[in-house]
């Protein structure tokens, strides 16, 4: 039993530990790329505005393990966690101002979430809906980038300031030569072979602590893997918070937030069918759905102070002790 659990918790801390350093790694080869190789506007507009290739490859390895209750809670459970946990956690280091600008990309955002939500709502996403969903992610970016391009200049620049703090000068330098390209065609690259690892990994370790704990992979889905997946999110908004880009995290929140209701839902229906829990249509999904209503609530106002994230941080807790009850 101790050995079983040991090598399951090994598994779960090895695969985050590999996604988010193999996501890392794709996000930083493909954004330099985009640039030193004049790749569309539309690509590397799309890493900027929240990409998250380990949520999507994790739902979608858990959809063809056929472990649907796992990705649909991976989906669900991560929204969760970037709006209350990764918000809640910036507003209590810092008070979070959020400029008007902000404002278009939240209502595109629930926009566009509007469909997925739906699909969740009547239980099942079949392939063709996935298909439809990754379609209309590739819309919601074109109109993003033409209605808002200086929200594109300003995520560029918080990674650059991300690559600053880090203290890599040869991400900070214009890479024209032939070897800077081949370096990061090879920082790419090993960031999608860790992801492809790390992804089946995780699965694999989600689905034997669920056996051992005798619940659903959808707890564990919810719970434990979002936590996971959504650690980059959460680390960005301290990040956000300590330099008081406000209006950045909330952007890259909102983001987030459609993408993984876009292409993670969407591939993971794609590989295959996803039935929807009705555990989740009573219980997370509202939750979900009410964290967003909020943070819109608190985009109108302008504002959100550390008492509001105290609150978030909260919710986060009572989300958690609620999905380990209702289970």
């Amino acid at each position: 039993m101790l050995l079983a659990l040991g090598v399951a918790m090994a598994l779960l801390a090895g695969g985050i530990v590999l996604l988010l350093r193999g996501a890392d790694w794709f996000m930083d080869g493909v954004g330099d790329l985009a640039r030193v190789l004049g790749v569309s506007a539309l690509a590397l507009g799309a890493v900027l505005a929240g990409l998250e290739p380990e949520e999507m490859l994790t739902a979608a390895v858990a959809s063809g393990r056929g472990a649907p209750d796992l990705a649909v809670g991976n989906v669900i459970g991560t929204n969760v966690t970037i709006v209350t946990l990764a918000l809640g956690l910036a507003a209590l280091i810092a008070p979070i101002a959020i400029s008007r600008a902000v404002r278009r990309q939240a209502l595109l955002a629930t926009l566009v979430s509007a469909v997925p939500v739906g699909l969740l709502v009547f239980g099942f996403v079949s392939r063709l809906a996935g298909a439809l969903l990754l379609a209309l992610f590739v819309g919601y970016t074109l109109a993003l980038l033409r209605g808002d391009r200086a929200a594109v200049a300003r995520l560029a620049a918080l990674e650059g300031d991300d690559h600053d703090d880090d203290g890599d000068a040869d991400q900070r330098r214009p890479a024209t030569r032939a070897p800077a390209r081949w370096r990061l065609v090879g920082v790419t690259l090993a960031g999608l072979v860790a992801m492809a690892v790390g992804g089946p990994a995780l699965v694999e370790g989600a689905l034997r602590l669920a056996a051992l704990a005798g619940v659903g992979g959808g707890v564990v889905g919810l719970s434990i893997v979002s936590l996971g997946t959504g650690a980059e999110m959460i680390a960005l908004g301290v990040s956000a918070a300590r330099k008081r880009a406000s209006d950045i995290l909330v952007g890259g929140i909102i983001g987030s937030f459609a993408y993984n209701l876009l292409v993670t839902l969407g591939l993971a229906a794609v590989v295959r069918p996803l039935p929807v829990a009705p555990e989740f249509i009573r219980l997370a999904l509202p939750i979900m759905v009410a964290a967003h209503l909020v943070l819109l609530g608190l985009i109108w106002r302008g504002r959100m102070g550390r008492m509001a994230g105290a609150l978030f941080v909260a919710a986060y807790v009572a989300y958690l002790a609620l999905v380990v009850i209702a289970r």
